[in-house]
């Protein structure tokens, strides 16, 4: 797809963008994607909101306190008379954003190539919505984002593979902002990726709404997709994005294979949300809890030291006190590394919003309850690594550390099942591989010198 027109080409040469992004890894490649759209476009990007003729806002709704804190920035920025652009799945609910901003400028997330033309609109005091990417692009013709260029920040790339999912989970807004499934195709993926490891990229991070889902729209799968990827030349590390644990059921003993490779972070991202199987089916996801506990179990099988990272949504509408403590049963079972608890929250448009909720005192209660679990369970995983050398992908540079005025370097990195590292040791640099000895661990990192 080529690039529309901008207006602001003509009408303004000089402007600076100042883009802030909050979210998942999606939005943050999608920021990725706006940031070579403006900048191809004549713009300069500058790194204060201060500082910037126009800000723009990549925004999520995934959790109503997210919501909360976003509109409270858009209110602030707008006492400050700066010009402000609301891209990302906040763009969907026009009244909330107008309500804290009457002249901004919406950006729905397929509309990302018109990141141009809406930033000139908000600079010259024009009102505008843009929710299409371009004249003439239908559901089921492709990707809309393909051909769109991107920045990014080295080591680290990030590339969609796709949007969208095949699921209706009834607690899920982001399903109203991203409707139709879409993926990215591979020569595109594939190409992404080479340009990125040419510029200096050692950490590719597939991302998408549910990863499995990729390629139901293009005769494909993800095994087929990864299969691909892995031969690409060069020396990188592959972070997959998360997959539902339906679809991985599916792929399991192929995706294991692939994963063998070097190339693959060993680290799966898999959803669970409730330990109730009455609850899940309530959410209606489309998986059971026994499909999550036997794709964990395959993977620990085959790769032992391999990182668990899951979802889970305490005090849905319908969870009572002995739902919850299935969800405690599971966590103590599977011993997640990595899980992301989330207190229900009612959002705007679906099926869980329509339901009487859970006293907030008891949901508070519940998700300190998990809370402390978590940290318990996560800390007596990281154990286990002490006294092991790691091979570990340095990410980015730590606080300088050190006794009597000899400081020593600290830099932060990954290690080949993706436990973040915190290395103590010099001539290091983001990019680079470091063997650390690992001396100490807490729940969320390993510490280790290399």
């Amino acid at each position: 797809m080529g690039m529309p027109s901008c207006k602001e080409t003509r009408n303004w040469r000089r402007g600076t963008v100042f883009l802030e992004t909050y979210g998942c890894t999606l939005n943050q490649a999608d920021s990725d994607i706006m940031r070579g759209v403006l900048r191809r476009a004549g713009f300069r990007l500058v790194k204060w909101a201060g500082s910037a003729d126009v800000v723009v806002l990549n925004t999520c709704t995934v959790k109503g306190r997210t919501e909360n804190r976003i509109v409270s920035r858009i209110g602030a920025l707008r006492s400050q008379k700066k010009k402000i652009v609301v891209a990302g799945c906040l763009s969907i609910n026009e009244k909330r954003v107008r309500a804290a901003c009457p002249n901004a400028v919406l950006v729905h997330p397929g509309a990302v190539a018109r990141i141009g033309d809406a930033v000139a609109d908000a600079a010259a005091g024009r009102v505008a919505e843009y929710q299409e990417p371009a004249a003439g692009w239908k559901p089921g013709t492709g990707n809309c984002k393909e051909g769109l260029p991107r920045l990014f920040t080295r080591p680290i790339l990030r590339i969609p593979i796709q949007e969208g999912c095949v699921g209706n989970c009834h607690f899920c807004q982001t399903k109203l902002a991203r409707p139709f499934l879409m993926s990215y195709s591979p020569g595109w993926i594939r190409s992404w990726i080479e340009e990125g490891i040419r510029k200096g990229a050692k950490e590719i991070q597939l991302t998408g709404m549910d990863c499995g889902a990729y390629g139901l729209d293009l005769g494909t799968d993800l095994v087929a997709l990864l299969d691909e990827i892995r031969k690409v030349r060069g020396e990188f590390r592959i972070r997959m994005g998360m997959i539902n644990p339906g679809h991985a059921k599916k792929m399991l003993p192929e995706m294991l294979r692939i994963f063998e490779d070097k190339k693959f972070y060993k680290f799966f991202h898999l959803p669970v949300q409730t330990g109730s199987e009455k609850v899940r089916r309530e959410m209606n996801r489309v998986h059971s809890v026994a499909d999550f506990r036997k794709v964990v179990q395959g993977i620990r099988w085959k790769f032992p030291d391999a990182c668990i990272s899951t979802d889970i949504i305490v005090g849905y509408p319908t969870e009572t006190r002995k739902d919850f403590e299935k969800t405690l049963e599971l966590v103590k079972e599977v011993r997640p590394d990595i899980v992301n608890v989330s207190k229900f929250a009612s959002r705007r448009g679906t099926r869980a919003a329509e339901m009487k909720e859970i006293p907030t005192g008891e949901v508070k209660r519940r998700s300190t309850e998990l809370a402390e679990l978590v940290r318990k369970v996560g800390a007596e995983n990281n154990r286990r690594f002490e006294g092991r050398t790691m091979e570990v992908l340095i990410t980015e540079k730590g606080k300088s550390a050190g006794k009597g005025g000899l400081k020593t370097e600290n830099w932060k990195g990954r290690a080949g099942n993706y436990k973040q590292v915190c290395v103590f040791g010099k001539g290091l640099k983001p990019g680079s591989m470091a063997m650390a000895r690992i001396y100490g661990s807490n729940f969320g990192s390993l510490f280790g010198k290399a």
